[in-house]
């Protein structure tokens, strides 16, 4: 198989997925490619710099079997757009799998994500982009205010913190956030953090011949059951 992992930050997951076959991992920070390439690029796995939002590049990368993008969709500037390039890229019988929160992140994300997808609105942009997703799965979890607080003060902190400004333009504008985090952090029981994942494979065309329609997606299946 041929793999592409968008956004693959350090390589490990990459190198994980060279088992499968070669991976290209690509990623935008210069740093963490460069330590991609220095621990995990072999035989298998290859490692380039380059943006999501630049289509030019991701036209150049060719296609694929399988496209991996994790924690991507809510960064990038336009969602439809890079999921029509996401089906465009792959080849016939391929698939790909794609995660992101399922909660609100906003108010401290921002501007590193650029939106918040409901599951019911990550359906509809599967929908409208030409996919027809496999498999799903959702992980939550709760942190308390101690915990939270813990977290965002360690020396290995990578949560965000945003000026105050910022959470106060955010929660006048979106009072309805205010109120949600108003009560995770009180009766609530704790912050809710949460991510939804999707095995996703291209939806025929309409005039799709029967011979290509039958033969499915064979290779991911093999691969992944």
């Amino acid at each position: 198989m041929k793999i592409l992992d968008i956004a693959c930050g350090s390589g490990y997951g990459t190198e994980i997925l060279s088992d499968l076959g070669k991976v290209t991992g690509v990623d935008l920070d210069p740093e963490v490619v460069e330590y991609a390439c220095r621990n995990y690029a072999n035989g298998c796995t290859s490692f380039k710099l380059g943006n999501a939002d630049d289509f030019g590049f991701l036209e150049s990368l060719g296609t694929f079997d399988a496209v991996v993008s994790l924690a991507t969709v809510e960064h990038v500037e336009d969602e439809y757009k890079y999921l029509e390039w996401i089906r465009g890229a792959l080849r016939p019988g391929g698939a790909s799998v794609v995660c992101f929160p399922s909660v609100v992140t906003m108010d401290w994300a921002m501007p590193h994500h650029k939106r918040d997808i409901s599951i019911r609105q990550a359906r509809r942009l599967f929908h409208k982009t030409g996919f027809e997703v496999k498999r799903d799965f959702y992980q939550n979890h709760k942190l308390d205010i101690r915990h939270l607080i813990s977290e965002v003060t360690s020396h290995d902190n990578e949560i965000p913190i945003p000026p105050l400004r910022q959470w106060i333009g955010y929660y006048l504008t979106h009072p309805h956030h205010a109120v949600l985090r108003a009560y995770e952090t009180t009766v609530g029981g704790g912050v809710h953090f949460g991510d939804q994942e999707y095995l996703l494979f291209p939806v025929p065309d309409a005039d799709t011949s029967p011979a290509r329609v039958k033969s499915g997606s064979p290779r991911f299946k093999e691969s992944f059951g």
